[in-house]
C-alpha cells in the first residue's frame, strides 16, 4: 500500500539556485492527490541538504545523498525509486519549473490508462537555442509559472521534440522507436513497473544514455508510451557540458575528445549486446529520432 499517489524524484548536483526554482514549483501545484519529493544528491559540494530542509514544512521532502564519483544520475535516480513511498514516480531534473497541474495531470493520465504506460510531458525552452537563454531567463523571473509557460508558447520556445510530434503524431506509442525521446526532464513511470523491469542501468557513468536505454527496456516489456501535453514545464536556461556526438567526425581528437569518443563507444556496445533489435540498431547509428522513425517506418520495423 503507497503512502502517496506520486513520489516526484529529482537528482541534483550543486546547482542551488535552480533547485530551489524547481522546488517553488512543487510548493505552488495545485494537486487534487497526495504527493512527496525525493531529492537525490549526486555528491554536491554545495549545501544541498541545507535547501532541502528550508522546504520541511512547505513539502513533503526527503534528502538522500551519494558520494561524488562522476556524473551518476540514474543511480542518483534509484536511490529515489527506492525510497519513494508513491505509486507513481515522477521524474524530473534540477532546474524544471512545473506547471501548477503537471504532479495532477501525470498522475491523472496513469490512472486513465489501461495498460502501463510511461508518460512523456511537455518541457518548454527544452533544446533551445542557447542565444536565447538571456530572453528566456527574462521570462521566468518576472512570471510566475503558469504565466511563464503562455509565455514561452506565445514566443515559440517550444520542447525541441515538437518538431517530432509534428511530422510523426503525438499518439507516440505508433511510433517504432518512441524510446528515443525517453528524456527524464519530465516523465513518469510507475514504481511496480520499474521494479518489475528494471530501473536506471548503473553501468552508466557521465552525461546521457541512461534514460533511453530505460526506455528500451520498458518498450520491449510492452510498456504503453503515452505524450502528455498539459504536463507541462519549462526547462530553466543553462550552459551544456560539451559533447562528441559523432565519434568519428573527428579526425584528430585530442585527450579529452579521446575519452569521450572512448565512453560513447562502450555505451553504445553495452546497449548494443543488452538490446539486440532492429530498433535500437538504427538508433545507435543515426541518432537522430525523426530520422530513426523514418527509416523504420520505411522498412515497416515496428515491433508492435
Amino acid at each position: 500500500m503507497y503512502k502517496y499517489n506520486a513520489s516526484v524524484i529529482i537528482p541534483t548536483y550543486n546547482r542551488l539556485n535552480e533547485l530551489e526554482l524547481t522546488l517553488n514549483s512543487l510548493v505552488q501545484q495545485n494537486c487534487k492527490y497526495k504527493f512527496e519529493v525525493i531529492v537525490c544528491d549526486d555528491g554536491s559540494a554545495e549545501d544541498t541538504k541545507g535547501l532541502v530542509d528550508n522546504y520541511l514544512d512547505k513539502l513533503d521532502i526527503r534528502y538522500c545523498f551519494q558520494e561524488d564519483k562522476g556524473f551518476r544520475a540514474g543511480q542518483a535516480r534509484n536511490m529515489g525509486i527506492k525510497l519513494a513511498d508513491g505509486e507513481i514516480c515522477i521524474f524530473i531534473d534540477n532546474g524544471i519549473i512545473l506547471h501548477t497541474k503537471a504532479v495532477e495531470r501525470h498522475i491523472d493520465t496513469h490512472k486513465k490508462e489501461a495498460e502501463p504506460c510511461l508518460v512523456i510531458g511537455y518541457v518548454y525552452g527544452f533544446m533551445a537555442d542557447i542565444s536565447l537563454n538571456d530572453e528566456m531567463t527574462g521570462v521566468i523571473v518576472h512570471n510566475a509559472p503558469d504565466e511563464a509557460i503562455q509565455n514561452f508558447l506565445d514566443r515559440k520556445f517550444i520542447d525541441i521534440r515538437d518538431n517530432f510530434y509534428h511530422v510523426l503524431g503525438d499518439d507516440i506509442n505508433k511510433w517504432p522507436a518512441p524510446f528515443v525521446i525517453c528524456w527524464t526532464c519530465n516523465m513518469s513511470v510507475r514504481k511496480e513497473i520499474l521494479f518489475k523491469f528494471g530501473m536506471f542501468d548503473e553501468f552508466f557513468v557521465g552525461w546521457g544514455c541512461e534514460d533511453i536505454e530505460l526506455g528500451i527496456n520498458l518498450y520491449k516489456n510492452n510498456v504503453h508510451f503515452v505524450l502528455q501535453r498539459d504536463a507541462s514545464s519549462i526547462h530553466f536556461p543553462h550552459e551544456k557540458e560539451p559533447q562528441v556526438a559523432i565519434p568519428h567526425a573527428i579526425n584528430k581528437p585530442d585527450k579529452k575528445q579521446l575519452s569521450e569518443i572512448l565512453r560513447i563507444a562502450q555505451r553504445m556496445r553495452h546497449i548494443k549486446e543488452k538490446h539486440p533489435s532492429r530498433e535500437v540498431e538504427v538508433w545507435l547509428e543515426i541518432g537522430d529520432p525523426l530520422e530513426v522513425n523514418n527509416i523504420l517506418l520505411g522498412e515497416g520495423t515496428n515491433s508492435k
